[in-house]
């Protein structure tokens, strides 16, 4: 192995890893990364004019033919002083969801990580038995392998606090299904 190939950044490495499973037809996508975010920023509720330095509402009937918008997907106080004056986007539509919303869909990635952690290992145990997966755990190897001490580190202390967040949210599930499930909630409330 050269100089050269131990000291060339983990992204590269990853890029030409990349590239190397596209040469070989094993990438299933043609866009790996989508720079025309075009279609998304259409869908956005509110649009800025770039070229006169005004904010819309989406679908606002002031906004120029042709104009070079730009998505934004939430606004601040800030923005509030280029407003358009027809449509007047406001910053209280803005507003988080709920408290109760964000308990729910916690709750809600809770249960999908506790109920399938188990299937998922297994498929993956499955999957490194076969050719592809063998080749994809080799491939990995020689990345990590290729890897400086202090990319190995950060790497594994990611790989450490990704597994104390999955072992903590199994805690959390156990002790919620232990309580029955009350969230809080006394008998008779």
């Amino acid at each position: 192995m050269s100089s050269s190939e131990q000291t060339r950044p983990l992204l590269d490495q990853a890029a030409l890893a990349l590239q190397a499973l596209r040469v070989g037809g094993r990438l299933r996508s043609d866009v790996l990364l989508r720079i025309d975010n075009t279609t998304e920023a259409a869908a956005a509720p509110y649009q800025f004019d770039a070229a006169a330095g005004r904010l819309h509402r989406l679908g606002c009937r002031a906004i120029p033919d042709g104009a070079p918008l730009y998505g934004r997907w939430h606004i601040g106080s800030d923005d509030l002083t280029v407003a358009c004056k027809r449509c007047r986007p406001l910053q209280d539509e803005t507003k988080p969801d709920e408290p109760t919303e964000r308990a729910d869909l916690l709750l809600g990635v809770l249960s999908l990580v506790t109920q399938f952690s188990g299937v998922l290992k297994e498929r993956g145990k499955d999957y490194q038995k076969t050719d592809e997966g063998q080749a994809l755990t080799a491939q990995l190897g020689a990345i990590y392998r290729n890897l400086g001490r202090r990319e190995k580190e950060i790497l594994d202390a990611m790989l450490g606090t990704l597994d104390t967040v999955i072992e903590r949210l199994r805690a959390l599930d156990r002790e919620l299904s232990k309580n029955g499930n009350k969230n809080g909630a006394e008998e008779g409330d």
